[in-house]
């Protein structure tokens, strides 16, 4: 049942492993997200959902072999790195953990970066990188230690203050990762993660001036980033610049031409000039032309366009017949509103 009848405009859903939310009422899927790119690294795209009992049997198997490997480390491996780096010190250490972490192989990233910090403890750089990696697993707890530590030696490290605003934010505590962000860029302006987190921030709070500043200072310092551009429009869209949005997610098109969700984005801010030609061209290229007839259907049902919402429903059903049932459904929604209080019937409208 869909209460709220501005859901779809509602694109709040972020972090981690899925950076945008995906809502589909009545069938429309309309990709309204903001991204977190690769700060935490990997957290990106479409990730498989998960129980949360099965997070915490992962997290807690990967501790037990992170301790493992920590204390037994296999003859080949030992082979292997002293092949690479014969005089094994701690930047040696550190730079075969960064070789190993660029592969993917976290768990020998994880020894390494181990080793160097058992050589010397008061290693910043290492405890930062060994932090990130440990969110990367999503052991919070254990990544805020080690960024903790780094403060302990030097208490301006800005590096651990954005990890700090990172673990902050995977919990939900917005209030101390905004202030962690803040003071990270107080000691170093160039952290653009750190901007793009606090733009996050900011549209959660429906404070979209401040969130599209911090886009603006982000994208400044990343200027071919296509997530950082798709996140400012839709903080222009949340604002009601329809016309900055547009123009915003047709800049983030010419650097990803074949994003999807940043076509169906741009339908949703051309359906709220009325551009509909423009928007369903835009939805099709989002998806397919079933799912655009029945997009721009939801948004004439929304706008009390019932006749256009009918017309819409029946090409989708026409253009694929799967869609039968559920744009029959939502055609016979449209029809009886004609007759009585659209809220009466709107909130009985069902998703997917």
């Amino acid at each position: 049942m869909i209460k709220n009848r501005d859901s779809y405009r509602s694109i709040k859903g972020v972090f981690p492993g899925q950076l945008n939310l995906i809502i589909k009422p009545l069938g429309l899927c309309i990709f309204t997200g903001l991204f977190l790119l690769t700060a935490i690294g990997g957290m990106s795209g479409c990730a498989t959902q998960k129980s949360q009992q099965k997070i915490l049997q992962e997290q807690n198997e990967y501790r037990k072999m992170m301790e493992f490997q920590k204390q037994k480390t296999s003859m080949e491996m030992e082979k292997e790195i002293s092949k690479k780096i014969p005089e094994m010190t701690k930047e040696g250490y550190e730079a075969l953990g960064d070789d190993y972490l660029k592969q993917g192989n976290l768990g020998m990233a994880f020894i390494q970066y181990s080793k160097a910090i058992q050589l010397d403890s008061s290693q910043t750089s290492v405890r930062n990188k060994m932090g990130r990696l440990l969110l990367r697993r999503g052991m919070t707890d254990e990544a805020m230690k080690e960024f903790d530590k780094v403060l302990e030696i030097d208490p301006g490290n800005a590096l651990a203050y954005e990890g700090r605003g990172i673990v902050y934010f995977t919990k939900h505590e917005s209030g101390k990762s905004e202030e962690n962000f803040k003071q990270a860029i107080h000691l170093n302006s160039k952290l653009w993660q750190s901007y793009t987190f606090l733009g996050i921030i900011y549209d959660h709070q429906g404070q979209f001036e401040s969130a599209i500043h911090a886009y603006q200072e982000a994208i400044t310092l990343n200027q071919n980033s296509s997530t950082l551009l798709n996140n400012l429009g839709m903080s222009y869209y949340l604002k009601g610049e329809y016309e900055k949005s547009i123009e915003t997610l047709n800049r983030a098109l010419t650097i990803e031409p074949t994003n999807s969700k940043f076509y169906n984005n741009m339908g949703l801010a051309l359906c709220k000039l009325e551009r509909y030609e423009e928007a369903l061209k835009a939805f099709k290229k989002g998806g397919d032309e079933a799912s655009a007839y029945n997009n721009i259907g939801y948004i004439y049902m929304k706008e009390q366009k019932f006749k256009e919402a009918i017309c819409a429903f029946e090409k989708a059903i026409e253009t694929k017949p799967s869609y039968f049932a559920k744009a029959h459904e939502n055609k016979e929604i449209a029809k009886a509103s004609m007759n009585i209080p659209s809220s009466d019937k709107m909130d009985s409208l069902t998703t997917e």
